[in-house]
């Protein structure tokens, strides 16, 4: 770390740091421009590669002429029975919809419209006051909004007071690109603002604010470049991947810039020249930023080995992510801290007016005074915390996975309304029909073996009816069948009916197979891997935060102690979130993948207050002994890591403003946890515990030491300041 510094806080040196990231930057910024380009929506890029609906998604796109499709439902509703008019109308719209040719809404294979000859009678409900027409589209997420809006537009005319919504797959592909289209920019500027407008209150300066957001800005387009070249090596990056990115960086970016400039500030007013004092808070902060830069990034890269795609994609964007903030902190933010110098904090530069006889930060203020009384009671506080986080964590015992329509948005939208209507009049599971693939071995696909899967299905418990769709591969041995289900099939009730039809299809006639799929099998086996991943990736996650705290701490006990206060954080965050979500907010449930990426961001970023608390504590304690040394770590980094940890919930809370569950979720767990962490964790419990544990916290060093930590010999200590007057 000392020749890192020599070179980024350098009389001549700073100033090639600051050129080179000037050059990378432009280099960069037109390779990220392109990332849009090369993100992947479709089906199977978010699916476990082995889940059986996802072979279903495989052998549709390559074996079956139209390929994977989606559903757009035109659902008419006029109170009293629809008149002859209202059917007049729904024909009108087929004709309409037909004429507007492929390049404005691709339709493929049959159209189910009632009214029009041939069409089945259950598409009007019993009292005729419902109907529905069924088209069908290719599965292409690019294009499906826009097929959707050309559907509405056409069928929203000329109603007559009849209610029409467009539902379906694609109806709510329609809904959610009104949700997501321009969210990069609409969270980059809400963020941004976020973080302007905390940084102004917590400097109160007029240049300092900016220097965050250039360095972050300058990490954020390193990144972006980065992994678009990652998409074009051929991994899969996700456009859910990339969006979370604005809001990662600045919390995390933010957080490493906090530091730095807390220790720069002390040393400037211990040392005069403003390169020297750069060059001993780089030494001195260096450390715990490179620690938690590598921990949280090795902890984000863990969900690659996730068998959920969705995840998996995540993990290395993520990691690129933080580590290139990590880099960006390291680097550029003590150049352009050295270049402004004193000047950077005007206008409240006597804070950093060099006084050398100013008593010490880590010997006053109000954290001193709070650990002075969390620790007269250490073992009352650390009792007190533990109990008040697993009353909290009781709330996981209210955790139920949900995926229903009905909960997807925040707010309402056409594609819910028009389900609504749908379902009091038809089986709920005509939004989304499970499909089937029937598979000949021996040759084409008989009648007599379609009849076979079609008549178990029917038996099945919660399938509301099934038949034939009538297409086929091109080689004839593959044929589509589908099941309605009974209710919701986004609903937990319909995802548990998907292994009664497994098991149902299991052991046919003639050497035939059956293969489930569609929206109900794609959110099971999605369920059934996020379940394993957390199996795998949790511990392996721990693991690797484990070893790090090890190396930057050189202790065995203080990581474990650390790691058990972070998981027990989380344990308390998850339940209240559950409970609020559920019982306040008014969900139903949840997304099985939000465990997980609640556990990878909060353990992993909260974990970086507790090193930036402990690497302080361990310096002061070679010097001023355990108790001493988290006084004065408490005092120290007080200020920076609360400010961190407001800006940090905040960066998290953008994520609530949209109208989406899962990122309203997210964002409200990981704010949560954050504060919690800052709060209670940093403040009272890690403090606590090392108390009552004492020298022994350090262990082995203290055993290899005599008892004592060994003293650091790498840099001798400026003299200690006396107190003024």
């Amino acid at each position: 770390m000392r020749g890192l510094a020599s070179i980024v806080a350098g009389r001549r040196t700073k100033w090639a740091v600051l050129v080179a990231w000037i050059v990378v930057g432009v280099i960069a910024t037109p390779v990220g421009s392109k990332l849009s380009d090369v993100t992947t929506d479709d089906t199977e890029s978010f699916l476990p590669a082995s889940a059986e609906s996802t072979e279903v998604v495989r052998k549709l796109d390559h074996d079956f002429p139209q390929g994977e499709t989606d559903q757009a439902i035109v659902v008419y509703k006029r109170s009293g029975g629809l008149t002859s008019a209202d059917q007049q109308k729904i024909v009108a719209d087929q004709q309409a919809i037909n004429a507007a040719g492929p390049d404005k809404i691709h339709i493929v294979g049959r159209q189910l419209v009632p009214f029009t000859e041939g069409a089945p009678p259950t598409l009007v409900s019993k009292d005729g006051e419902v109907a529905t027409a069924v088209y069908s589209v290719p599965t292409n997420f690019d294009k499906e909004s826009d097929w959707g809006q050309a559907i509405r537009d056409i069928t929203d005319n000329d109603t007559g007071g009849m209610q029409v919504y467009v539902t379906g797959g694609v109806g709510f592909s329609t809904d959610a690109n009104d949700v997501f289209s321009n969210i990069d920019t609409k969270l980059l500027f809400a963020t941004v603002a976020l973080v302007l407008v905390l940084l102004g209150l917590i400097y109160r300066s007029v240049i300092l604010p900016f220097i965050p957001l250039v360095v972050v800005g300058f990490a954020y387009t390193i990144t972006q470049a980065l992994v678009y070249a990652l998409a074009k090596s051929g991994a899969t990056v996700s456009s859910n991947s990339t969006s979370i990115l604005i809001v990662l960086m600045f919390g995390v970016g933010t957080d490493y810039c906090l530091l730095l400039v807390s220790r720069y500030r002390e040393e400037l007013r211990r040392i005069e020249d403003k390169h020297d004092a750069m060059q001993r808070a780089v030494r001195r902060a260096g450390p715990a930023i490179l620690a938690s830069g590598m921990t949280v990034s090795l902890a984000m890269l863990t969900l690659a080995l996730a068998d959920n795609k969705n995840t998996s994609s995540l993990g290395p964007v993520a990691a690129i992510a933080v580590f290139s903030a990590m880099l960006a902190g390291l680097t550029l933010l003590p150049t352009l801290l050295t270049i402004f110098g004193r000047i950077g904090f005007w206008p409240r530069r006597k804070v950093v007016a060099y006084d050398p006889e100013h008593p010490s930060i880590a010997r006053q203020g109000v954290w001193r005074r709070f650990g002075d009384r969390v620790l007269r009671r250490p073992g009352f506080a650390l009792v007190t915390t533990v109990v008040v986080f697993l009353a909290g964590a009781l709330g996981l015992l209210a955790y139920k996975v949900d995926y229903s329509t009905t909960s997807f948005f925040k707010h309402s939208v056409e594609a819910v309304e028009g389900f609504d209507v749908m379902r009091r009049a038809f089986p709920a599971g005509t939004l989304a029909p499970t499909t089937v693939i029937v598979e000949s071995g021996s040759g084409p696909v008989t009648p007599a073996d379609v009849a076979e899967v079609d008549t178990r299905l029917r038996r099945v418990d919660g399938v509301a009816a099934a038949g034939p769709t009538g297409n086929r591969s091109s080689n004839g041995q593959l044929a589509e069948v589908n099941a309605v289900l009974e209710d919701d099939p986004l609903d937990k009730s319909g995802l548990d009916v998907v292994p009664r039809i497994r098991d149902a299809l299991e052991d046919l006639p003639n050497g035939v197979t059956a293969l489930v799929g569609g929206t109900s099998a794609i959110n099971y086996d999605v369920d059934q891997a996020n379940q394993r991943d957390i199996e795998i990736i949790v511990p392996l996650a721990l693991v690797v935060m484990a070893v790090i705290l090890a190396i930057l701490l050189q202790a065995v006990v203080a990581p474990l102690v650390l790691l058990a206060s972070v998981i027990l954080s989380f344990a308390c965050t998850l339940g209240i979130s559950i409970l609020f979500i559920r019982h306040v907010v008014g969900d139903a449930g949840f997304d099985s993948a939000i465990p997980l990426f609640a556990f990878i961001f909060l353990v992993a970023l909260g974990i970086d207050y507790t090193i930036f608390l402990m690497a302080r504590v361990r310096e002061e304690a070679r010097r001023h002994g355990t108790r001493e040394g988290m006084l004065r770590a408490l005092a120290a980094t007080g200020p920076v890591i609360t400010s961190a940890g407001i800006i940090l919930a905040g960066t998290f809370s953008v994520l609530m403003t949209l109208p989406v569950s899962f990122t309203f979720d997210l964002g409200f767990m990981v704010a949560l946890g954050i504060l919690l962490d800052t709060f209670i964790v940093r403040t009272i419990m890690v403090p606590a515990a090392v108390e009552v544990i004492g020298d022994k916290i350090w262990w082995p060093s203290t055993a290899q030491a005599g008892g004592r930590i060994r003293e650091d010999t790498g840099e001798q200590p400026l003299p200690e300041p006396t107190e003024a007057g």
